[in-house]
């Protein structure tokens, strides 16, 4: 099977949260934090999932190919119907691209470069663009 990765984009949002900013807000210390997850602080964004996933995407299609299919491997995603996959496509002002999401959790990305593989050795696709954008704190209470 030979695929090809073309490209790679990224979006890093600025603010960041400590895990003692975010003690309080789940009633646990940051030691526990800390020590159950690995976590010391997490990057916070005040744009959506769509938003941030466009910017990633513009920076790894900078070839100027279009996708011909579009995999969201997002692990919260913008919203469940219509699929957040939609919403990449309209940010990215691509139109008739068929698209849908991969989600298996934190695997997510794995499965869909996995699928995407798998389409392409099939012939089904030629190029497929791969977001995996997350804004998990859209996932806590």
């Amino acid at each position: 099977m030979k695929i090809k990765i073309t490209g790679a984009g990224y979006y890093l949002p600025d603010k960041i949260e400590t895990a003692e900013e975010l003690a309080p807000k789940i009633n646990k210390s940051a030691d526990w934090i800390i020590s159950r997850t690995g976590v010391k602080e997490r990057r916070i964004s005040d744009i959506d999932v769509d938003k941030m996933g466009a910017i990633a995407a513009r920076s790894a299609l900078s070839d100027g190919d279009m996708p011909d299919l579009i995999l969201n491997a997002s692990g919260v995603g913008k919203q469940v119907i219509p699929d957040t996959s939609v919403f990449f496509q309209k940010e990215l002002g691509f139109d008739g691209i068929p698209s849908f999401t991969i989600h298996a959790t934190c695997l997510s990305f794995l499965v869909a470069l996995n699928t995407a593989a798998t389409f392409i050795s099939q012939r089904t696709y030629k190029k497929i663009l791969i977001i995996s954008s997350d804004r998990g704190t859209r996932g806590r209470n």
